[in-house]
């Protein structure tokens, strides 16, 4: 299940996750979860990934700070990414896919922070996302030295998976 991106010009948070929660379906923190997170940071009983990607509904409820966040899915949730997720090694086969998707990123990343100018965070859940963010701004370094300075200069926050994140954690997501 690939997660399409959530990427706005006027957002101020971007939040990166390892992987897609089994109930997600088109887009990150649409089940349980999402409504958890809805919670802590609007007060509202709908999940954050509708409000963050549905406007209209958004605009319905009186939530204008919903629109303000970007979201990024980094792989799926199978057992073959298991080492990254847990922070091991990965196998030489899966090596390839991830250098392509760390390619992919370096070049997300340096898309967003020149069309998001009011960028502000960058908030990372999960070790394996902390992992191919690191090793994208390397690459970054290497390729695009103005693009990797503007991105380490930006707030990044680094929590556990979404799955394993508590209340008081996502407490400090609030503005």
């Amino acid at each position: 299940m690939e997660m399409e991106p959530v990427i706005r010009k006027k957002i101020h948070t971007l939040l990166i996750f390892d992987r897609a929660l089994p109930e997600d379906n088109t887009y990150p923190l649409s089940g349980a979860k999402g409504l958890e997170v809805a919670d802590v940071l609007f007060d509202q009983n709908i999940p954050f990934g509708r409000l963050v990607t549905d406007k209209e509904l958004a605009a319905l409820v009186g939530n204008e700070e919903a629109k303000r966040y970007g979201m990024l899915t980094l792989l799926r949730d199978e057992d073959r990414f298991k080492p990254i997720f847990q922070n091991r090694k990965p196998t030489t086969d899966i090596e390839d896919e991830l250098a392509e998707r760390i390619r992919e990123l370096a070049k997300q990343l340096r898309a967003i922070r020149s069309k998001c100018s009011s960028l502000e965070r960058i908030v990372l859940f999960g070790r394996a996302s902390q992992t191919l963010y690191d090793r994208a701004l390397v690459q970054l370094e290497e390729l695009n030295p103005p693009a990797h300075e503007e991105l380490t200069s930006l707030e990044c926050l680094r929590l556990p998976t979404i799955r394993r994140v508590t209340r008081e954690q996502l407490e400090i997501l609030k503005r």
